[in-house]
């Protein structure tokens, strides 16, 4: 189904911040900050109103390449669409859509805070891990957000059945007050969306699928209740699920759901909630949970006292540790770089070379989250890092 976009340039595939003539670092009325993420179909940057300049947001544009695929352009209105009815705590909010010279994009809430992929980073570093009561805490906001979901109705009051389809590390945040958020719907099924999935079209992550995902077969809540499954082994193993395998190898066991025991993540867990967790990860999507609600209310029986304002108190700690962390690093791989332009060109202008590689992300390996170093700070360290490999 094609999708009337407007008025188009004679510039095809050229997106509209990148045109010659064109201002780069605007999009409608936002201003462009820096860009966070790319996929195979759109990138996202953080951006700025105008009007209110230290309020942030995301933009979700389609990218450069893929800008002429009406399809890419119907995936993203789908996503405009569910997500709107997607008002959850536990849920990151699509505030609308944005026009820009004929393009469009989705408009994000900023979700100030990192995603699980990036806390297990920081634990494995500090050779740590998250504690039981937290990781079953985080694992229900994400089946409350999910449960919210799947029950959604639309104008009409119809159920629109959605199933994310993409629960994983990724996609699970924690903001800076230790809330819980899941984002990215791009790829939720729902009914009456604009684009059909096929039969057999796979879409998502494998090592989190369902059995019956991978196959591409009928998928539903359970299937999202598999995923999350597999999410909460990964927070209690603070590693990579089916880490070791290759893709044939994993996708085989995927698809036999032979997914890892919880004593390969964590010994020494109540045996109620291995229980709990194979009946999540059962093959047969009839036997398992049916709802995320009903996986939650098992793991709340847990013998495992949960304390929601605590495990929030101590994912918002966590949180923080991590980006300290972060910053850390990416000031660390700053400096290095600043020491090798110093000395290959011979610069004698010290903060002329940190600043050069600070700001290249193609050289330096930046997050958003970065907290760049005060220029007295970096001066020094860049002194120091280059009388030290000097010597």
């Amino acid at each position: 189904m094609a999708v009337d976009r407007g008025d188009r340039t004679p510039e095809r595939g050229v997106p509209a911040m990148e045109r010659t003539g064109a201002d780069k670092s605007v999009f409608g009325p936002y201003r462009v900050i820096q860009k966070l993420a790319g996929g195979g179909m759109a990138e996202i940057f953080l951006v700025a109103h105008q009007d209110l300049p230290d309020k942030y947001f995301c933009l979700k544009k389609i990218r450069s390449d893929r800008d002429e695929d009406d399809s890419f352009h119907t995936m993203l209105l789908d996503e405009a669409r569910i997500s709107a009815r997607l008002t959850h705590p536990n849920i990151a909010r699509v505030l609308g859509k944005v026009e820009h010279n004929g393009h469009l994009g989705l408009l994000l809430e900023y979700v100030d805070g990192i995603d699980l992929i990036r806390m297990q980073r920081a634990f494995s570093e500090r050779q740590s891990q998250l504690g039981l009561d937290v990781a079953i805490h985080l694992i229900i906001e994400v089946l409350e957000g999910l449960e919210f979901a799947h029950r959604v109705r639309d104008e009409d009051g119809s159920p629109l059945n959605i199933v994310h389809r993409d629960v994983s590390p990724g996609n699970v945040m924690i903001d800076v007050e230790g809330r819980v958020r899941i984002i990215d719907w791009g790829i939720a099924r729902a009914e009456r969306r604009m684009s059909q999935t096929e039969a057999g079209n796979v879409k998502g992550k494998f090592r989190y699928m369902a059995p019956e995902q991978i196959a591409g077969h009928v998928v539903g809540p359970f299937t999202d209740v598999y995923a999350a499954a597999m999410v909460l082994w990964e927070i209690l193993a603070n590693k990579r699920i089916y880490d070791k395998l290759e893709l044939g190898e994993m996708m085989m066991r995927v698809s036999q759901a032979k997914c890892p025991s919880l004593d390969e993540a964590r010994p020494g867990l109540p045996s109620m909630l291995h229980d709990v967790y194979r009946k999540a990860t059962t093959r047969a999507p009839e036997n398992r949970f049916q709802t995320a609600k009903d996986f939650a209310e098992a793991l709340r029986r847990l013998p495992t006292e949960l304390d929601p304002a605590g495990c929030r108190v101590r994912l918002k700690k966590a949180t923080y540790t991590a980006r300290l962390l972060e910053s850390r690093r990416g000031y660390e791989r700053a400096v290095e770089q600043a020491r090798r332009i110093y000395q290959e060109t011979e610069d004698s202008n010290l903060e002329g070379a940190l600043m050069r590689a600070l700001e290249e992300p193609d050289r330096v390996e930046k997050h958003a989250s970065d907290v760049p170093p005060l220029p007295a700070e970096g001066l020094r360290a860049a002194k120091r890092a280059s009388s030290s490999g000097s010597s």
